[in-house]
């Protein structure tokens, strides 16, 4: 005898359409997850790719620059003046730099430009580049002998990123100039001003 299989039953196919918009909605769900999760990754790794970046960049500035580096540590993020680098990123042949962290989203910011002055002015011309905003941390310190620096650098809770650079002489600040003799065999020293004077005993000094 032959047996015939008859059409499938209106609950079968229920049941198979249900089972079907269940497997879907986890197939979505993953979906969601997986594509959240790769664009988190993303602007992850373009963040750490500016941060690099960024580090790159002022470490070529200090690696092309001249004698002339400054450093202004008064407030809590330190300032770093490069007056002539090669390292330009708009074809100029000698730019100076600045590196600092505006108020503003404590954003590291870097400047370009020729012969101007912070802060700015309406009629300065210059390039301003946002690094990394969220700064945390934007430290320069460099040894006794001013001929080294190391640069700390720390933002959005992130590790502390630094790195260090040689061979390069600091200019002194006015306070660490006022700190020691022009001329130590003849006890030559510098006043608030600047200016040399002699002290009167041999064996003071000014300040």
């Amino acid at each position: 005898m032959r047996s015939y299989r008859g059409a499938f039953t209106l609950i079968e196919v229920l049941i198979s359409i249900t089972l079907l918009s269940l497997v879907l909605m986890a197939l979505y769900r993953s979906s969601d997850i997986l594509r959240r999760s790769n664009k988190h990754l993303y602007e992850h790794l373009e963040k750490s790719s500016k941060s690099i970046k960024g580090n790159r960049v002022l470490y070529m500035d200090l690696l092309q620059a001249d004698s002339n580096i400054t450093i202004d540590s008064e407030k809590k993020f330190h300032k770093i003046t490069i007056m002539k680098t090669s390292n330009s990123l708009y074809g100029q042949p000698i730019a100076q730099v600045s590196w600092l962290v505006s108020k503003n989203e404590n954003t590291l910011l870097r400047i370009e430009g020729n012969s101007y002055t912070l802060p700015l002015k309406s009629d300065s011309y210059v390039e301003i580049d946002p690094i990394v905003k969220n700064v945390e941390l934007f430290k320069i310190y460099k040894n006794k002998k001013s001929n080294k620096l190391l640069i700390l650098l720390q933002h959005n809770g992130r590790p502390v990123q630094s790195f260090m650079i040689q061979n390069r002489e600091i200019a002194k600040t006015k306070k660490e100039l006022r700190r020691e003799p022009v001329n130590s065999g003849r006890s030559i020293y510098l006043d608030e001003n600047g200016k040399p004077v002699k002290s009167k005993n041999e064996n003071d000094a000014l300040f």
